[in-house]
């Protein structure tokens, strides 16, 4: 039977059956299996023994323990894991990057990771183990004097684990604040060449559709254009030096020259004063702007007028004055006006009339109405080539496409930019509560040939608008219109506005 306790050293002396191994195997020729024969323990422990106490030799600086020429072990057999590892002196690989770390025992006396945790002395109030894994196998050592050597399976272990810090560190490099110089911006000084002395602007006027319901017993004049509005809009041009003002169409609503709707005995007689009040408000932005150009283009509501001259008037249709045979013809819109007292432009030929701003952007009443908000435009862009601003349906709408051309995208546009007129209900249509909103188009653009422009809807709330920082607010003006209107008739009797 063999022994497998203790070998009896201590710390600084040797135990007297290690000394007698140490005897055997230095002063004699007997094997590894004789020498564990003559000390009743078995051949493995004889050999962990004298392991053991190379080591302690080395570590003492005592003479190395061997007798003859020694062979150091060689694997013969084994794990792909078998390949030298840079351990340390306790055999363990300890790889630590910023707040992680990996251990790693191969092929020594660590066989469990509470082993791999003690002999790295890791401290695991510090660390997490995430994972580990434990691989063993064996591989055949040769032993032995040269002549007397032997083989020997031996178990290899490997133990492996990966932790993490419970508590990270800041790793370095670290992120570090991005610092900017902020040097000041040179200023671009203005000059007749500059972009902006080039630059153009200049005001679209959507649908004002002046007009009246009439009081059969007082004569009272209930407008159908918002003077609110209007004056809103006049005091936004007042602000700036406009280069054109277009007033894209429905300028009158000519509501007793429809055939469309049961005519109302209120809309009777009230072309004439609708047509007075229209030409102050478009005197009023005449003087605001002396200098801009100004078209008035032919709505839909303004064809009602040529339409009943043919139906019911033939012989009026086209009639002139004898008096001066190159104005309008009597019976017209710009000739009720009196647009050349203002030098106002007349574009009719609706719904095929336009006005070009420049290159890229143009002017229309429109002809095409949809239901929901948006889907005019919609429809309109599909196969817009320019950028059109338009009226006719009251809302405040844009809808944008790109068109990729020879010299590369272009972005054209379809901006409605709502109306003029009232929109409580009173105007004449299918139902009082409609999907209308009051505001007018502001448009900076160039004329030297390149697409840039900008358009840009003003809207009205109640007598009230914003534009560029600034709030505008309506002023009463029917007494002035009264007064004004008044003096152009000999007894000084005007309409009762």
């Amino acid at each position: 039977m063999t022994i497998q306790g203790n070998w009896g050293d201590g710390e600084s002396v040797l135990g007297p059956e290690t000394e007698r191994l140490i005897d055997l195997y230095l002063n004699t020729s007997k094997s590894m299996s004789e020498i564990a024969i003559a000390l009743n323990r078995s051949e493995r422990a004889i050999v962990t023994k004298l392991a053991r106490l190379r080591q302690r030799f080395e570590k003492e600086g005592r003479p190395p323990l061997v007798r003859g020429p020694a062979l150091t072990p060689e694997p013969q057999a084994g794990s792909p894991e078998d390949l030298p590892s840079p351990a340390g002196p306790d055999g363990v690989e300890k790889e630590e990057k910023g707040n992680t770390m990996v251990l790693t025992s191969k092929g020594g006396r660590v066989t469990t990771l509470e082993g791999l945790i003690e002999v790295a002395n890791i401290d695991l109030d510090v660390w997490l183990i995430e994972r580990h894994i434990i691989n063993k196998w064996e591989v055949a050592g040769k032993f032995g004097r040269v002549g007397d050597e032997y083989f020997e399976l031996q178990d290899l272990w490997q133990v492996k684990a990966w932790l993490v810090r419970k508590e990270p560190i800041q790793v370095f490099p670290v992120v570090s604040p991005v610092v900017i110089k902020v040097l000041p911006i040179p200023k671009v000084p203005l000059s007749l060449e500059s972009d902006i002395a080039r630059m153009r602007r200049g005001i679209a006027l959507p649908d004002p559709q002046f007009g009246f319901t009439k009081s059969l017993r007082t004569a009272k004049l209930d407008p159908f254009h918002d003077r609110a509005a209007l004056d809103v809009a006049l005091q936004i041009a007042q602000d700036y030096e406009l280069d054109f003002l277009c007033w894209l169409g429905d300028f009158f609503d000519l509501a007793d020259w429809s055939d469309k709707f049961t005519r109302d005995p209120n809309f009777f007689w009230t072309t004439q004063p609708s047509a007075i009040e229209g030409k102050w408000w478009m005197t009023q932005f005449k003087m605001a702007d002396p200098q801009a150009r100004t078209v008035l283009l032919e709505g839909n509501h303004e064809a009602r007028l040529p339409k009943q001259l043919i139906q019911h008037m033939k012989e009026a249709f086209g009639l002139r004055s004898v008096d001066n045979l190159d104005l309008p013809p009597l019976m017209s819109i710009p000739r009720i006006l009196a647009l050349h007292d203002l030098d106002i432009e007349w574009i009719g030929d609706y719904p095929n009339g336009q006005f070009w701003i420049n290159d890229y952007v143009v002017c229309e009443h429109g002809d095409i109405a949809r239901g929901q908000s948006g889907a005019t435009v919609s429809s309109m862009v599909k196969e817009a080539q320019e950028t059109k601003i338009i009226g006719h349906i009251h809302r405040i709408e844009s809808a944008t496409r790109t068109l990729h051309e020879k010299n590369g995208p272009r972005g054209v546009a379809v901006h409605s930019v709502g109306c003029l007129c009232r929109v409580d209900g009173i105007v004449p249509g299918r139902k009082a509560r409609n999907n209308w909103q009051q505001a007018i188009g502001m448009v900076e653009y160039y004329e030297d040939g390149r697409p840039d422009h900008t358009v840009i809807p003003i809207p009205i709330n109640g007598g009230r608008a914003i534009y560029n920082g600034k709030l505008y607010e309506a002023r009463d003006r029917v007494e002035e219109i009264n007064d004004t209107t008044a003096d152009r008739y000999e007894d000084g009797v005007g309409w009762n506005f």
